[in-house]
């Protein structure tokens, strides 16, 4: 069950440290502590304290009549509640035996509760309701005792309304511990969703767009082109002598290279363009409002870019490129046939290049 902290000036003021007594006043020379303390009074906060585990159990069998709402709790936040449950019964016992009221620390642990409750994705209803039992518990063990004690009216009224604010306090603070804890927790959440979001369009290795998001950048390149008659267009590249990387440096150093060659590709285009990952040493690139001679330049410069050494590990290694070009509308003008175009101008450019090497 939830727990009760000592009375607070305000109930929505943050908790201070506060002076206290180590020990119990002794005789008449003792009697002024933080607050004032009759006799009457200090013997039912006695009489409380004595009662606290009591107090604890009766609070625990009470909010058991009650359906749990929401999430079960688990064992250790049972237990934990059992504990703060008997902290805040002794801590307004000892205020009001003693004078001495509820230290930051102390609060702190109260609220902590909040935060646990957030945490664990518990409901404020029995949040509430622990509260609200162990404040009437509280108050029946104080009538009990002052009828046992034959304590005075005022004496109690003065415990009583000790409770009270106690309940309105903490109330308050676990709140705010249990709303800060939860824009937290939605924080977190949503920066794993954009992680979660990011790795599901986005290559594990390069980090750059996948097929997923390339397609996604092709569908709305050709709901602007259709738009705006402009052109755009697709390169294909395959890089040439790949597989002599992995053999010669291995698969951490071919990893490495196609990140380098990743780099150089988007730092090569514009900001505007799309570079992506097609997997293994495929890429793709969309190259938005631009048309087919500018295109075409593009490619050669990059063929050139990529021609370039690349370095890992003290050693050098260079791998070739060979792109096909495809443009919107003359090459396709839909997703899967610019792609096919791109790929076949690719392989069209490799046979190419073969047959001039043969000659």
């Amino acid at each position: 069950m939830m727990g009760l902290a000592a009375p607070t000036p305000s109930m929505d003021t943050e908790m201070q440290p506060l002076p206290r007594t180590d020990r119990p006043p002794q005789g008449p020379s003792r009697r002024e502590t933080p607050n004032q303390v009759t006799d009457a009074g200090r013997a039912l906060g006695i009489a409380l304290g004595l009662r606290a585990e009591e107090c604890c159990d009766l609070c625990y069998s009470r909010a058991t009549a009650y359906g749990w709402a929401g999430r079960l709790p688990d064992p250790d936040y049972t237990e934990r509640s059992r504990g703060v449950n008997w902290l805040a019964t002794v801590m307004v016992a000892r205020w009001m035996a003693y004078g001495v009221p509820v230290a930051a620390e102390e609060m702190q642990y109260i609220a902590e509760r909040g935060d646990l409750a957030a945490s664990l994705q518990q409901s404020t209803v029995n949040i509430t309701r622990a509260y609200l039992i162990w404040r009437d518990t509280v108050g029946e063990i104080l009538r009990d005792e002052a009828a046992r004690l034959q304590t005075p009216r005022e004496p109690l009224n003065d415990a009583l309304r000790v409770v009270r604010i106690s309940c309105d306090a903490s109330l308050v603070q676990v709140a705010r511990a249990f709303d800060r804890r939860m824009t937290e927790l939605h924080a977190e959440l949503a920066a794993e969703r954009e992680t979660l979001s990011h790795q599901a369009l986005h290559d594990p290795l390069t980090g750059l767009p996948n097929r997923v998001l390339l397609y996604d950048r092709i569908s709305q390149a050709l709901l602007a082109a259709k738009r705006t008659t402009q052109p755009f267009a697709i390169l294909a590249i395959d890089l040439d002598g790949f597989k002599a990387v992995n053999d010669t440096l291995g698969h951490d150093g071919g990893d490495v290279v196609l990140q380098q060659v990743a780099d150089r590709l988007v730092k090569s285009v514009r900001e505007s363009d799309t570079v992506a990952r097609q997997g293994g040493d495929e890429f793709t690139v969309l190259l938005s409002r631009m048309a087919a001679e500018t295109a075409a330049e593009v490619a050669r410069k990059l063929e050139v870019k990529l021609c370039q050494v690349l370095a890992y590990d003290g050693k050098t290694v260079s791998v070739g490129a060979t792109i096909g070009v495809a443009t919107f509308p003359h090459d396709g003008d839909d997703i899967h046939t610019l792609l096919r175009s791109a790929d076949q101008a690719m392989y069209r450019r490799k046979r190419e290049r073969e047959g001039g090497q043969a000659r």
